[in-house]
């Protein structure tokens, strides 16, 4: 999590840095004017500057020069010093100074000082986490929690630490305060964002580019600019930088907004919203092994993926879709469901497919992300064994085998980003018929929404996915939700720890936690900003969170529309999908494990372990180090024969990264930061060598299964600093349904 959520330190910006400084105004110009050879000898060393700098990025950054070589401003705008002889600029147009003060260098000298004694580094800390399954990603990440817990003591400014891992630096203006900055603190890696390119334009010639450059290659720190960029197009651009250098890096960073312009503050309001996302959902290294492992078994079982070469039928595209969850909304729409759910295609997400047996309505799908053994144990809280005999399982790639085994149906996306089905894509010819799907996480009703879509439908309908509850509401789900009623299970999600309170479908305000937001804003995400063939009409009839994209409805609302609609022929709809929409793969155990090679994935392994054996002298080497691991894994991943053995590890390897980078600016003292990060080197070491041992019990290396390899209880085995924990206890739904009222299931109406 994110300690400090200060508003990239833009409350310290340029006029309010200015006040008690000589300032200036337009009147001023027109005296400026008169100091004409001091402008003209300014005009010359402008000109100079410009071509000296234009060579420098020749040689360090073409793009830059390519692009800057032939430049014309957008805006009129002219250059200009007071008696000093520092350059400033004036907009033409409307006479707007740039630096409003006599002093542009002491302007930005002050700014830059105040931002580095009075702000901290924005670092993300990780707790210990609970285990349920038990796997080493937990088992190492623990540890090096420990390590950090027992060594942490207070915050230290940028200035005290003298030295920053990560700084965004939204606004270039001139190029002063760069000066200031590299005068006073060591920047590992400095990405500047600069969305107005005249004003980029303007800084070739006013500050000395070439040294700054020269220096930064010469002793290997990183710069990174994003000039020009749309607010949309920076989102894509800075994820891209941290994929390739590190996404540990976006852990602990300095965020300096320079000016204030409307482009500037939209990125930095995308970046106190999104920057966390950067490497919030990065995986880890079980996880890839039981998700890789799912999709292996499914693919064995000759279950069958959904094709990207066969579109959805006209007839169907247009079909109205009712996604469900099971919030406690769903109740208000229980009548309107059952009269007209032959009428539409029904999705059931998650335990919603349990509330919909109870109240009578039967889906046609059955949504799930989850990869756990223990799906199919709520599954089960349905007494009728003949329920699911039609129900088609709509699920990412990832879904434990269990699961896939209570359907006999089944449209299985590749989930795009696990390492499964990039490679599976790459490696096997036949499998690149199958489609994929995106933003299916974090919850059930996220499958529900993404699968429907993907799948082609565009007129959907969403009830009871609440993503929280309504203010003054107790419970989580539906009434008739038996998992957590008759079947003696207590409905845990209704105690949650309220993370925020947000707008209403309806109106009013929705208490709701981390995941449930994050699955609304991805809902959102996903219809505002994915472009398709046809665009889909969404209505949200849910009494929860506001979902962007979707248009609130009362189900009342849609009566009358409903009932001038015709059944829809299911039967026939059913056959399609599972003969034509969906394939299944003939492919033995020998042919799957032929492209799973232990001995490649230990080269991955060996050579990374490598780079991080060497103990670095200083905090600047070791952020290089981390950076070093980084790009060779991001290399790796370009080529389709070692894309998945370089996955699998980097989620874990960055999550732990930020842990050590956390723990190298946590003291002012260097040499203790660094004797604290050498011992947690130590640990991601025993890591990457116990890697060695899962990677070989592939591909039958199933989630809760996975513990016939651990004979003793243990996870895993000791190792010098890490020592095996004790298998978590199996967790069990309690699934007595001898009370069910409702044995055998039967549609209703009314």
């Amino acid at each position: 999590m994110a300690e400090n959520n200060r508003l990239l330190n833009d409350e310290i910006s340029l006029d309010k840095v200015a006040q008690g400084l000589n300032d200036i105004n337009f009147d001023d110009v027109d005296k400026i004017k008169e100091l004409t050879d001091l402008q003209a000898k300014m005009s010359d060393f402008l000109i100079d500057r410009f071509a000296t700098n234009l060579e420098a990025f020749r040689k360090y950054i073409p793009d830059v020069a390519k692009n800057f070589e032939h430049y014309r401003p957008k805006r009129s705008m002219e250059f200009f010093c007071t008696t000093n002889g520092i350059p400033n600029l004036v907009f033409c147009d409307n006479n707007e100074i740039f630096y409003k003060v006599y002093d542009p260098f002491e302007l930005c000298k002050k700014q830059v000082e105040e931002i580095l004694n009075t702000s901290h580094l924005l670092q993300t800390r990780y707790d210990y986490e609970w285990d349920p399954f038990g796997q080493i990603h937990f088992k190492y990440l623990n540890k090096i929690v420990q390590i950090s817990k027992e060594t942490e003591s207070q915050k230290f400014t940028p200035m005290q630490l003298g030295s920053i891992p990560n700084c965004v630096l939204i606004g270039i203006g001139l190029g002063y305060s760069l000066a200031y900055l590299y005068e006073r603190v060591e920047i590992a890696n400095l990405v500047i964002v600069e969305p107005n390119l005249d004003v980029f334009f303007a800084s070739m010639h006013t500050f000395d580019w070439a040294n700054l450059l020269q220096f930064l290659f010469e002793n290997h720190y990183g710069i990174n600019l994003m000039l020009g960029q749309t607010p949309v197009q920076f989102g894509q651009d800075i994820q891209n930088y941290y994929n390739k250098h590190g996404r540990f890096l976006s852990g602990s960073w300095l965020g300096i907004v320079h000016y204030v312009s409307k482009d500037i503050k939209q990125i930095a309001d995308i970046i106190m919203r999104d920057f966390d996302s950067l490497h919030a959902a990065m995986g880890f290294y079980d996880d890839h092994l039981f998700g890789t492992c799912h999709a292996l078994q499914a693919v064995l079982d000759g279950k069958n993926f959904v094709r990207n070469d066969v579109k959805l039928k006209p007839n169907y595209v247009n079909a109205p879709v009712f996604i469900i969850g099971s919030g406690p909304s769903l109740d208000h729409d229980i009548p309107f469901l059952r009269k007209f759910q032959d009428k539409a295609i029904i999705i059931a997400c998650g335990t919603a497919v349990d509330t919909l047996y109870h109240a009578g309505i039967k889906p046609d799908f059955y949504a799930n992300t989850e990869r756990t053994a223990e799906i199919i144990q709520a599954l089960k809280t349905v007494p009728d064994e003949h329920f699911y005999d039609d129900m088609i399982l709509l699920a990412g790639d990832v879904i434990h085998p269990n699961t896939t085994k209570m359907f006999k149906h089944t449209a299985i996306f590749g989930k795009i980003d696990e390492p499964f089905f990039k490679y599976f894509f790459a490696m096997v010819p036949q499998f690149r018929c199958v489609d994929f799907v995106q933003l299916m996480n974090p919850l059930v009703g996220n499958m529900g929404l993404a699968g429907a879509i993907y799948l082609g439908f565009r007129n959907l309908y969403l009830f009871g996915l609440d993503n929280g509850k309504k203010v003054g509401l107790q419970n989580m789900h539906s009434k008739y939700t038996a998992l957590y009623g008759s079947c003696g299970n207590s409905d845990t999600t209704g105690s949650y720890k309220v993370g925020k309170i947000l707008p209403g479908n309806f109106g009013g305000e929705v208490e709701t936690t981390y995941f449930f937001e994050l699955s609304a804003r991805n809902m959102g995400y996903l219809l505002e900003n994915f472009k398709f063939d046809d665009p889909v009409d969404c209505k949200n009839c849910s009494d929860g969170i506001k979902i962007n994209g979707s248009t609130p409805m009362h189900s009342e609302d849609l009566w009358e529309q409903f009932s001038k609609r015709a059944d829809l022929k299911k039967e026939k709809f059913r056959d399609f999908i599972n003969h034509e929409k969906t394939v299944n793969f003939k492919m033995t155990k020998d042919d799957i494990k032929s492209l799973f090679n232990p001995e490649l994935f230990d080269e991955t392994v060996d050579r990374v372990t490598k780079i991080l054996e060497k103990k670095c002298e200083t905090r600047l080497d070791t952020i290089l180090q981390l950076e070093e691991v980084s790009e060779i894994l991001y290399y790796l991943q370009q080529h389709y024969s070692t894309f998945y053995y370089a996955f699998a590890l980097e989620g874990t390897l960055q999550t732990m990264f930020i842990m050590l980078t956390r723990a190298l600016y946590a003291q002012q003292d260097e040499k203790a930061c660094l004797e604290v990060c050498h011992h947690m080197q130590d640990v991601v070491l025993e890591f990457l060598d116990e890697s060695k041992v899962l990677f070989r019990y592939m591909p039958d290396y199933f989630m809760r299964d996975h513990r016939k390899y651990y004979p003793d209880g243990k996870v895993g085995k000791d190792y010098p600093i890490t020592k095996a924990p004790n298998l978590p206890p199996l967790f069990n739904l309690k699934n007595d349904t001898s009370n069910d009222p409702q044995r055998v299931f039967e549609k209703k109406y009314e």
